[in-house]
């Protein structure tokens, strides 16, 4: 008999799933926007029967829309994360007009699919972990972006594990240029100045005037092995080596990119799968409460629909599928 269920728990008039375990774990879903990933909840000794939250997302209905546009906590960021510059791009000699939707920089943010409501499609389960999925269909009848397609969340979930299949499918009759990612905001429950983080080797995006990418590149290894965050402002992206961006996609192993986030007793294992036309690259930022930090498995640095730097093209009828997850140890 499984030990796992899903439940709709709205929260005020935006839809939300949970999935349960037994004891009372559980894993929020704000399916009603963006298919957010909105909160991780896990029993732990020190609480003696309360849950320790290890995402940072929205807990009622009115502060999601308050709050929601600038933050883009727990979002599937599709067909481009981070910025695509002054809100317009050129794909096979055409250019293509966005909305600015933002009212701090003159660019487009974070694609088109981080505040509409996904579709809730299926659940299983069995007595180790169960299995949800979501789908959110963009009908490219826009001419910023006229390339329909259909993303799916397949998310798995054991209680302090989950794994997520992030995959996109072209619906239309033309290449389409993508880039994707995702924007969860972790925590372990203090300040996240007290936290040690570790991350690998990795190349930092150096950026311009406008916060776009100038395609140099600098060393980083701010974490390599590992230190505390302490009062360190982050807010980069973090591009993988070749060791991890040329894994091709048939390879007979799978070669995970890992960052660690932990305090005196707990840590996070938060792993993006890289590779040919994977998750290559991370981005971080560190809220202003520092209570959580945005740990965001990316393709490619932002503004990839005008620098094509790890853009990735799908053919009509094609898909991809992207992988990431995180695992909660209590020490």
């Amino acid at each position: 008999m499984s030990q796992f269920k899903i439940i709709s728990r709205p929260l005020g008039t935006v839809q939300c799933y949970v999935l349960q375990r037994d004891d009372g774990a559980e894993f929020e879903i704000l399916s009603g926007y963006g298919g957010g990933l909105n909160a991780w909840r896990v029993p732990v000794n020190e609480k003696h029967g309360e849950l320790l939250d290890l995402l940072f997302g929205y807990r009622d209905g009115s502060t999601i829309h308050q709050v929601g546009p600038d933050t883009n906590a727990g979002c599937r960021l599709t067909p481009f994360p981070g910025r695509t510059g002054f809100a317009k791009f050129n794909w096979n000699g055409n250019e293509y007009q966005l909305e600015n939707n933002v009212s701090w920089a003159p660019h487009a943010l974070h694609g088109f699919l981080q505040n509409r409501e996904w579709t809730f499609q299926s659940f299983e389960s069995d007595n180790d972990c169960c299995t949800a999925v979501f789908t959110c269909d963009w009908s490219g009848a826009y001419a910023g972006f006229p390339f329909p397609f259909r993303a799916t969340n397949t998310i798995i979930y054991t209680g302090e594990k989950v794994t997520i299949y992030s995959k996109v499918e072209n619906l239309g009759q033309k290449d389409m240029p993508y880039s994707e990612g995702w924007h969860p905001y972790f925590s372990l429950g203090e300040k996240i100045d007290e936290l040690t983080l570790s991350m690998p080797v990795t190349n930092l995006a150096v950026l311009d005037s406008a916060d776009l990418p100038t395609g140099n590149f600098k060393e980083d290894s701010r974490f390599v092995p590992s230190r505390k965050i302490s009062d360190e402002f982050i807010n980069d992206c973090f591009c993988l080596g070749k060791e991890f961006a040329q894994t091709p996609a048939d390879a007979d192993f799978i070669n995970n990119a890992h960052v660690l986030l932990e305090s005196e007793k707990y840590l996070l294992d938060i792993w993006q799968r890289a590779g040919i036309e994977q998750y290559n690259a991370i981005q971080m930022y560190t809220p202003p409460d520092r209570m959580s930090i945005a740990i965001e498995p990316m393709t490619t640095e932002p503004d990839a629909l005008n620098h094509h730097r790890g853009l990735i093209v799908i053919p009509p009828g094609e898909s991809r599928t992207f992988e990431f997850g995180f695992n909660f140890i209590e020490k």
